[in-house]
């Protein structure tokens, strides 16, 4: 991890920092201060003096449907990709906590990516590997396993989880998508519940309902047409300027719902005590983003904050939605539960090592999203390659995105300029792999002119990602088609 204090990460969230070592203390450096201060995570229950101390709370603050560099401290990390998005206090997060650069979600879709976080299992394990779908009903969550520790475990807006007996939150606000009311999470229910908690300390959920669609909320005048930077995976077009004009616009007033709450913990003196996460769930329904295994979909925003305990910084560790659980129950209760896929990574937190995972994994079902043919993707990242496997390519890929009219009139005008980047979102081959280190944005399939060296490591992921997929009892296709078993409710997808 480069650490650095305060001072040096404000710098360069605010200027950018051609050589982010030059802004860090060594990991060395970062671990003898903590040494010193008495907050190695061994003792997370204890000060200094070996004395008890109160469990911390933890905040869990997520976006729905938000692409990670949507976030000014990532856009200005990800120097390939220019333009301003105003994030100030998920900003100020970051410049108190820890900001992973390659932290990842197995699926980008809404219910499945929570299912992840809240039972720290990858989709099929648990169950609820398709949208609208449900976990076994002898699952564990997130719930069980701090009640069992005396958390009050709470749930402030969105739920998309299911079947409710797993998820029993205590239910400390509502979710609202419309233009009215001071949050589209509740946050009059959520004010109550941090008033009448007392000393018993909690797991509160955050969840918001921006930036999903529809692009209702926030200023679109903050976000002028013509300086928006357009990511370079997107066909550069003024309808789509005006829909990332708006949807940036609920990325900024998603950031001030993130600065109400962390207002509300400094009101009653929370915040020193509370473990702040920031996720941004998965990327945005535009294209490459929501149901792919692209970056734009499957990579995450991921912030950490703990006052006096996290020292700030960044890492560039690999690690997934899966480890949230068990590194939550690890930090605050010093115990993870037998039995998960996820892994803790308090160890990058703490300092204590740099490295967490080699791979990421993950999948895509898309037979039950709406407008949604079956289009099972299988993928596993590596810090530098993506190997990606479309099991059905003759098939076309269908969702709500690309039957709109907004998809077809720019589909329509890229066949006349002679361009193909959307009828590549479309139609894909079997095998896609990228070097990320060179194509960030996924822009070069290079199968077909892999050198040696490549060659060997897609080889090697391959291996890895059909591995993951026994011990998951994950079939491909066959799974594909049998997802409307997992049906959490009867919609569209699987009536």
């Amino acid at each position: 991890m480069r650490r650095g204090n305060n001072n040096a990460l404000g710098f360069l969230m605010l200027a950018g920092c051609a050589n982010l070592l030059g802004c860090a203390q060594s990991a060395t450096e970062s671990t003898a201060l903590l040494d010193d201060e008495g907050t190695v995570f061994e003792g997370a229950l204890a000060s200094a003096s070996g004395e008890r101390q109160s469990p911390p709370n933890i905040v869990i603050f997520l976006a729905d449907d938000m692409t990670w560099h949507d976030v000014g401290v990532y856009r200005r990390l990800a120097t390939s990709l220019p333009g301003a998005v105003s994030t100030p206090n998920i900003d100020q997060l970051a410049n108190e906590g820890v900001v992973f650069e390659r932290a990842f979600t197995a699926t980008a879709m809404c219910s499945v990516a929570r299912h992840q976080i809240y039972t720290g299992l990858y989709p099929v394990r648990n169950g609820g590997y398709g949208n609208h779908s449900r976990v076994y009903e002898d699952t564990k969550s997130i719930v069980s396993y701090f009640s069992e520790y005396g958390y009050e475990v709470a749930l402030a807006g969105k739920s998309h989880v299911y079947p409710r007996h797993v998820f029993p939150f205590k239910k400390v606000g509502h979710e609202n998508k419309g233009t009215a009311g001071e949050t589209t999470f509740g946050i009059k229910k959520t004010r109550a519940f941090l008033d009448d908690v007392g000393e018993r300390p909690f797991v509160l959920i955050v969840a918001s309902s921006n930036p999903h669609i529809p692009w209702n909320r926030g200023k679109t005048k903050s976000y002028p047409l013509a300086s928006i930077a357009v990511p370079p995976y997107l066909r550069d077009s003024p309808r789509l300027r005006a829909k990332l004009s708006s949807y940036l616009a609920e990325v900024s007033e998603l950031d001030r719902e993130v600065g109400l709450i962390d207002d509300e913990l400094g009101k009653r003196g929370l915040t020193d005590n509370t473990i702040f996460v920031f996720s941004s769930e998965h990327g945005s329904d535009l294209p490459f983003g929501k149901w792919t295994a692209y970056d734009a979909g499957v990579k995450v925003a991921l912030v950490v904050r703990w006052p006096n305990k996290i020292s700030p910084g960044i890492s560039s560790a690999i690690v997934e939605s899966v480890d949230l659980l068990p590194t939550l129950m690890d930090l605050s209760i010093n115990t993870v539960p037998k039995g998960l896929d996820g892994r803790s990574f308090s160890s990058l937190l703490s300092g204590a090592t740099d490295t967490h995972k080699q791979f990421a994994v993950g999948m895509q079902t898309s037979k039950n999203i709406h407008n949604g043919v079956p289009y099972p993707i299988r993928w596993v990242r590596t810090e530098r390659y993506k190997l990606i496997e479309n099991l059905l390519p003759e098939t076309r890929f269908s969702s709500f995105t690309t039957v709109s009219n907004w998809f077809q009139q720019e589909l329509a005008d890229e066949v006349t300029a002679g361009t193909d980047r959307y009828l590549s979102y479309l139609k894909r081959p079997r095998l896609e792999f990228y070097d990320l280190e060179r194509d960030p944005f996924e822009l070069q399939n290079l199968v077909g002119q892999l050198n040696a060296s490549q060659t060997i490591e897609l080889e090697r992921m391959q291996t890895h990602l059909y591995q993951w997929m026994r011990e998951q009892n994950d079939q491909g296709v066959q799974t594909e088609m049998a997802v409307c078993q997992r049906k959490g409710f009867s919609h569209r997808g699987c009536p």
